[in-house]
C-alpha cells in the first residue's frame, strides 16, 4: 500500500487527540501502580507517552477511524475498502463495454487500489481521498496498467488517472478515467460494493450477477 492525501479535518486533529489520550493513559497507569503499591519488575518499564502514543495510533490507523458512535464518526474519510464490481464504458475503437473488478485495501493513512478485468490489471501508485464537496470530492488515483497474457496486440502498458465518487448510501461508486501515452482512451464506470473480502474476478462476477437488480 502507499500513502494517500486527504483534506479531512481529522488528518490535522487526530494526532493531537491521540497524543492527549496517550498522555492520560500513561499517567493513569503510573498513578494506579503507585496507588496500589505494585512492585513492577525491573525489566518491565513504565510505558512512556510515546510508546502509548504508538500503540493508540496503530489501533486508530487500522481500526478506529472506521468506528461510529451513533451518528458520530471517528473520521471524515469514507471507508472504501472491499471488493467492487461493475461495468466500464470505454471510447476504445467504436466503444467498448466490459465488466471490471476493483479491490481496495485501506487504512487511515494508506491505500492500494487493484483494478482488474479479463484483459488487464492495474495498481494505484498515488491517491487522494477528499471529503470537501466540489469537483475534487471522492477518490482520485493514478495507476499503472499491464495487459494480461493473451490480450489483443492493441493493449499496451500505460499509466492513467481515475476519479470515483461514493454514493450517499456508500454502496456504489461512479466516475471517469483516462489513460496516458500508450493507450490514450477515456471512459466511465459504475461499481457496486459486493463484499469486504478479497475475491477472484470469477467469484466477483458471479456474486455481482446474483445480486444485481
Amino acid at each position: 500500500m502507499h500513502s494517500y492525501a486527504s483534506d479531512s479535518n481529522d488528518r490535522r486533529i487526530a494526532p493531537w487527540v491521540i497524543f492527549i489520550l496517550a498522555t492520560l493513559l500513561a499517567y493513569a497507569y503510573s498513578a494506579f501502580v503507585s496507588w496500589r503499591n505494585i512492585e513492577v519488575a525491573w525489566w518491565l518499564e513504565t510505558p512512556s507517552i510515546m510508546s502509548v502514543y504508538a500503540l493508540v495510533y496503530w489501533v486508530y490507523n487500522r481500526y478506529g477511524w472506521k468506528w461510529r458512535l451513533g451518528a458520530f464518526r471517528f473520521s471524515e474519510i469514507p471507508d472504501l475498502s472491499g471488493t467492487w464490481f461493475g461495468e466500464l464504458n470505454s471510447n476504445h475503437g467504436e466503444g467498448t463495454k466490459v465488466f471490471t473488478m476493483v479491490h481496495i485495501h485501506q487504512t487511515w493513512t494508506n491505500l492500494c487500489v487493484e483494478f482488474e478485468s479479463k484483459t488487464s490489471r492495474s495498481f494505484s501508485v498515488m491517491a487522494a481521498v477528499n471529503v470537501t464537496p466540489g469537483p475534487t470530492e471522492g477518490l482520485t488515483f493514478q495507476y499503472t496498467n499491464a495487459p494480461r497474457h493473451g490480450a489483443t496486440e492493441t493493449m499496451n502498458a500505460h499509466v492513467g488517472l481515475n476519479h470515483l465518487r461514493l454514493s450517499p448510501d456508500g454502496k456504489s461508486v461512479e466516475g471517469e478515467y483516462f489513460s496516458g501515452r500508450g493507450r490514450q482512451t477515456a471512459g466511465s464506470m459504475k461499481l457496486v460494493r459486493i463484499g469486504s473480502e478479497r475475491m477472484t474476478f470469477e467469484q466477483a462476477e458471479a456474486k455481482f450477477k446474483t445480486t444485481a437488480p
